[in-house]
């Protein structure tokens, strides 16, 4: 098999900026790849595929890459800017077997128009707290549901693990219930970020100002030991099928896109006990309590709704400072 040089010189400059992550102490050591364990990838510099544009349909064509005599058979998902050149572009095979090309253009994205109160010229701000009973929840008390994926397909992973589980090691069988499996997850995280997606865009495209709160998610999943175990190793599943990580790092890049405010507030700031109308500070609470009423003016608090309208104050006065 003959390979192309970019794509070998390519991957000695991967090797050359992990490494001096490393020693800049920006990053772990690297590690090898290895087979079923990392995505099979090639990257292309400009010099290593030919572009020819589509002049019916502007952003897309044809893509031949070094050693090919034939372009590639490419399904668009969407159109590159009009006019823009590739700079570079990366041929991945994920673990399900299927094949993406990722195209790197130079774009400007454009700020949207800012968003003001009705009737005012005060920016319009919104707090967002998320969480495991709804994804998120604004501060005037809307919530989006949570998927739960995982949930919704754990019979079926079950039952292809037991059927994985039983077949011999090596065999042709065991790799077609492994493609299976891959195929399933696959399907979730598509289905995961597609909504992931709609949901930041939406709450960037109708706000100007938006609070979030500092989560450390690999905190919030210690490993479940001791009494409560079962019910931590649940919780820390659930986190994971929230993808809360992901959901903060969309908002964080969509903000800085399209001209908005993000702020972050301390992790330590206590949004969930303390009253948003009088500012009295409660007693911790286990995560099953979703309402409670505050000692000090008596108000009856959805858990969540109220975590969101401290978090949409404590921003805003950050952002005032």
């Amino acid at each position: 098999m003959v390979v192309s040089s970019t794509v070998l010189q390519q991957s000695l400059r991967h090797l050359d900026q992990a490494y001096g992550r490393f020693f800049r102490g920006e990053a772990r050591y690297p590690r090898r790849k290895k087979k079923g364990r990392s995505r099979d990838s090639a990257t292309y510099v400009r010099t290593g595929f030919k572009w020819v544009e589509d002049p019916g349909r502007p952003g897309t064509g044809l893509i031949t890459l070094a050693k090919q005599s034939e372009p590639l058979d490419i399904k668009w998902s969407r159109a590159l800017p009009a006019g823009k050149v590739p700079v570079r572009l990366s041929v991945t095979r994920d673990r399900a077997g299927r094949y993406f090309v990722s195209v790197l253009v130079e774009e400007r994205i454009a700020p949207l128009p800012v968003v003001f109160v009705p009737g005012t010229r005060e920016p319009k701000a919104v707090g967002v707290d998320v969480g495991l009973a709804s994804l998120v929840i604004l501060d005037d008390g809307t919530k989006f549901d949570h998927p739960r994926l995982l949930k919704r397909y754990a019979e079926k992973l079950a039952r292809l693990q037991r059927e994985l589980h039983r077949k011999v090691r090596g065999s042709k069988n065991r790799q077609k219930v492994r493609e299976k499996i891959a195929r399933l997850y696959a399907l979730i995280s598509d289905v995961r970020r597609d909504m992931l997606n709609q949901l930041t865009t939406r709450l960037v495209r109708e706000n100007q100002v938006l609070v979030v709160e500092d989560l450390s998610v690999g905190t919030l999943m210690s490993a479940a030991r001791g009494k409560g175990r079962r019910r931590k190793a649940k919780l820390n599943q659930a986190i994971v099928d929230a993808s809360w990580g992901e959901l903060l790092r969309q908002m964080r890049y969509k903000c800085e896109w399209y001209g908005r405010t993000l702020v972050v507030v301390d992790r330590f700031f206590p949004s969930t006990r303390r009253c948003s109308a009088c500012h009295v500070v409660g007693p911790r609470m286990d995560v099953s309590v979703r309402q409670w009423t505050c000692a000090g003016c008596g108000i009856l608090h959805d858990r969540d709704v109220n975590a969101a309208v401290n978090l949409r104050d404590e921003g805003l006065r950050l952002l005032a400072a």
